[in-house]
């Protein structure tokens, strides 16, 4: 055999291995755009790192309008869900983000539900980019099925004149201090309370803004950390929870801190 024909069978089988694998691309960005609700899914040219993949901005509790069904959806954590309906039936599933992308480049972001028997039941819009709590979960294209926060109105009496950008700084109380900040589509505060020199707790919360009662909340996956100095000089950072949850409400200048997980910040009220 020549060296020609060796070398027209190799760019041969390299242009059939070329046109499989461009086939296989294609059969499972088809898959994927049947298996979340006619979604156009691909990540191929979206850097995913800059994507926010939380489940951040719908924690909660929400309730199914215009059906007669009226069924109940709880977004954990832990990107589960639990959907009940009034029959007292109840079924489980997990969430992630994918993202739908457009032809000019630009792309959407959906949370995909799926059951536990890996079965797809909804893609809902995510619409959080501002740092606001998401009041609305619209499913598809077609916004077949519409679920509305279930709101505490706790807040809503005295929260006028109220914005986001009020909470945004350094906030102090005695040893405890209240870095808030926005990253991107969430407003992040740390919280650091030295019991002494070497040794202080710090709290960090991911929170979003909740314009119906104008204020920051996280609604379950705040960290909590012991950071300590010994006399060594060695260091530790201790681990004491990464499920907290709280609420920080600022009226009149003071800033209050509600600690869901251990009443921490009772009683206490931060100025800057």
């Amino acid at each position: 055999m020549n060296k020609s024909s060796v070398h027209r069978r190799i760019s041969n089988g390299k242009v059939v291995r070329e046109k499989l694998g461009w086939f296989i691309v294609f059969v499972m960005i088809v898959a994927l755009s049947f298996g979340y609700g006619n979604l156009s899914v691909s990540s191929a040219a979206v850097n995913m790192n800059n994507i926010d993949t939380s489940v951040q901005g719908i924690i909660g509790v929400w309730r199914e309008d215009g059906s007669q069904e009226s069924r109940t959806l709880k977004v954990n954590p832990d990107y589960t869900y639990e959907l009940s309906d009034n029959g007292g039936n109840t079924s489980y599933g997990t969430i992630k983000v994918v993202v739908e992308e457009h032809p000019d480049g630009s792309y959407s972001p959906w949370y995909v539900f799926d059951d536990n028997a890996g079965k797809n039941w909804a893609g809902f819009s995510k619409d959080d980019e501002d740092g606001t709590l998401q009041t609305d979960l619209w499913s598809g294209q077609d916004g077949a099925m519409h679920f509305i926060r279930c709101y505490s109105k706790a807040y809503q009496d005295n929260s006028q004149e109220v914005a986001a950008k009020d909470y945004l700084g350094v906030w102090g109380c005695g040893r405890c201090s209240i870095l808030i900040e926005q990253k991107n589509n969430a407003y992040i505060a740390t919280i650091t309370w030295a019991s002494s020199a070497a040794e202080h707790r710090q709290w960090i919360y991911n929170c979003r803004y909740d314009k119906q009662n104008a204020i920051l909340i996280c609604p379950g996956n705040g960290i909590c950390t012991d950071l300590i100095v010994y006399e060594n000089g060695k260091e530790a950072d201790i681990n004491v929870y990464d499920d907290g949850s709280c609420e920080l409400v600022m009226r009149n200048g003071i800033l209050r801190w509600d600690d869901h997980k251990e009443n921490a910040g009772q009683d206490m009220d931060f100025i800057q």
